[in-house]
């Protein structure tokens, strides 16, 4: 089934949940209200029609530096100067966050991808863990790296920061520490060589090829 016809039986289903569709984009992608993001899911799910049995992917987005249509000026990602410190700056972030659905159906072998946008400073979303198994992992993806919550999570724990780590690393608006538990995380200068000269070598006199050494007696 073409994604268009899929958005017309969802937005039949979730009414004013559907906020509209984007044929156009590489990925046609269909905008949901994020509190019918479940009833979204449920319906995508178990709708014989549908049968989206997948969930490939979930990912977090951070539209900083971007306008209500997604467009606009892009904003720089910090990271560290040339002389190994860590970049800062006095912007203000305001832009939206989001979430992204990639949905697949083995049985129709159609795709169909969702997407919610919540306000920077209310960054939650409910869960959909008790629909789809992989979503347990993307949505602690997704809080770790870019702060999102998912709300009714059974374990919302970072994934691959430490617990004790400070901020969410893919907001754009992120800064580098310069230490982590007493763990200095500056970088080096880039005009500087971090590796000492070498040593002048001993001349080497190769060895004489065997048979060649000339007979004794």
């Amino acid at each position: 089934m073409e994604a268009n016809a899929i958005y017309e039986l969802l937005a039949e289903k979730i009414g004013d949940g559907a906020l509209g569709f984007d044929g156009e984009a590489i990925d046609p992608v269909a905008d949901v209200a994020p509190a019918s993001i479940v009833d979204a899911c449920t319906f995508l799910r178990d709708d014989e029609r549908c049968g989206f049995n997948q969930l490939m992917c979930l990912s977090g987005i951070d539209w900083d530096g971007y306008d209500e249509n997604g467009k606009g000026k892009s904003v720089k990602i910090l990271g560290y100067t040339e002389l190994g410190e860590p970049e800062t700056t006095d912007r203000v972030s305001d832009g939206d966050f989001g979430v992204v659905y990639n949905l697949f159906s083995h049985k129709h072998k159609h795709k169909f991808t969702l997407r919610v946008r919540v306000p920077r400073e209310v960054a939650s979303v409910p869960t959909i863990c008790n629909l789809w198994e992989t979503a347990n992992w993307h949505e602690r993806e997704a809080w770790d790296l870019v702060g999102i919550r998912f709300e009714g999570h059974p374990d919302l724990r970072r994934m691959l920061m430490e617990e004790s780590w400070v901020g969410h690393p893919l907001r754009k608006d992120y800064q580098m520490p310069d230490e982590w538990e007493n763990v200095p995380l500056r970088g080096q200068d880039y005009a500087k060589n971090p590796f000492p000269p070498l040593a002048p070598a001993d001349p080497v006199t190769p060895d004489a090829p065997a048979g060649d050494k000339p007979a004794e007696g």
